[in-house]
């Protein structure tokens, strides 16, 4: 076996000083120092190369694993379809509203507005017409001058008023608001 001069590494199948003949022969001859230094450098690299295919193989495993890590982060981040944002930001300005509205007293001066306004789609000669309204709020308008016949209606909400005529119905109130409300968010959903 010789040493190569130039420092790197050789080939250990070439047809060198080492060729298959002269492995047999020297596997047959004792081995000397040299051949030994020789064969300690041939074990070594191998050992190296292994540890170096271990260690690249340890680092690709792990950057697989980051960028599935990664992977799984940027799909956490994506952003959710605009309609299913669009529909809980809806149910919840609905649902506030519909609190508000459930806990504000009923004003009375806006009451009478909204009655004074629907009573204006009446004729003077309808025998027919009638205002529906909360027992409560009837109670409310006791004094008031209205110029058509209340009408108390537990299904009506408090703040409503329903005008029934021969003709047809009209109403106003916090629920028509809400339905416009909720027309009106549901419009933006569509949109979106």
């Amino acid at each position: 076996m010789s040493q190569v001069k130039s420092g790197g590494f050789r080939s250990l199948f070439n047809e060198g000083p080492m060729s298959a003949m002269a492995l047999h022969d020297a596997a047959a001859a004792p081995m000397t120092d040299e051949d030994l230094l020789e064969q300690a450098r041939i074990e070594a690299f191998a050992q190296g190369f292994d540890e170096g295919c271990r260690v690249i193989g340890d680092s690709q495993a792990a950057e697989a694993e980051a960028r599935n890590r990664l992977a799984e982060a940027l799909e956490l981040l994506s952003p959710a379809p605009s309609g299913m944002l669009s529909t809980m930001l809806s149910a919840t300005v609905v649902r506030l509203v519909e609190q508000i509205v459930g806990e504000v007293e009923i004003d009375i001066e806006r009451l009478l507005q909204r009655c004074d306004t629907v009573a204006a789609f009446i004729e003077d000669n309808d025998p027919k017409g009638a205002l529906h309204l909360h027992p409560d709020d009837i109670a409310l308008l006791q004094d008031e001058t209205i110029g058509v016949r209340l009408v108390r209606d537990e299904a009506m909400h408090r703040g409503c008023v329903r005008l029934e005529t021969a003709d047809g119905w009209v109403e106003d109130g916090p629920d028509v608001r809400l339905s416009r409300l909720r027309a009106l968010l549901d419009d933006m959903e569509g949109k979106a």
